[in-house]
């Protein structure tokens, strides 16, 4: 014996065509251009997750600890090529976001960013983690920023890769009393 194969009902397509990638002729994806959607996620640097999460209420004024968690290992990269993996703050009480925190890529404020609350931070991959200085100043509303870069322009959020964080991001919680 002999097998006779059958091609009845198979398209033939290129390896290009059947990845997307192909430049000419049409592709027949119902998901729009799939080159499109493979270079968005290789091109881009994100948060990915949140704790407190988003609009999260009843979080303690003492003790809280914010984590932020990337898509990719994370680099707080300073203009001279170092990178910081920690910081200590031995400041206790509030302070003006564009002066004495304009170097800090991270920002705590109650007040929309005219004044932030003081920090000690960590980078260990993918995750920042912060540790309050102290007790938030009061119960309310707070709001967390991570900056694509410094306010004083001394610093950048990047992967290790060397991709820089594609916005701002933010996300606020509420304390309690």
């Amino acid at each position: 014996g002999q097998t006779t194969l059958k091609d009845e009902g198979l398209d033939s397509k290129t390896i290009e065509e059947a990845s997307g990638t192909s430049s000419g002729g049409s592709s027949d994806t119902s998901s729009g251009d799939s080159s499109d959607d493979n270079s968005s996620a290789s091109s881009s640097f994100t948060v990915s997750s949140v704790s407190p999460a988003d609009g999260a209420t009843g979080v303690s004024r003492s003790g809280a600890t914010i984590t932020i968690t990337f898509g990719d290992d994370v680099s707080l990269k300073n203009t001279d090529g170092s990178s910081s993996i920690s910081w200590t703050t031995s400041v206790t009480s509030e302070g003006s976001c564009s002066g004495s925190y304009g170097s800090k890529l991270v920002h705590i404020s109650r007040d929309n960013f005219t004044n932030c609350q003081p920090d000690n931070g960590s980078v260990s991959g993918k995750i920042i983690t912060l540790t309050l200085n102290g007790t938030l100043s009061s119960s309310g509303s707070y709001k967390v920023k991570v900056l694509k870069t410094s306010l004083d322009g001394s610093a950048s959020t990047q992967s290790t890769s060397g991709l820089q964080l594609s916005s701002d991001y933010s996300f606020s919680f509420t304390a309690d009393n």
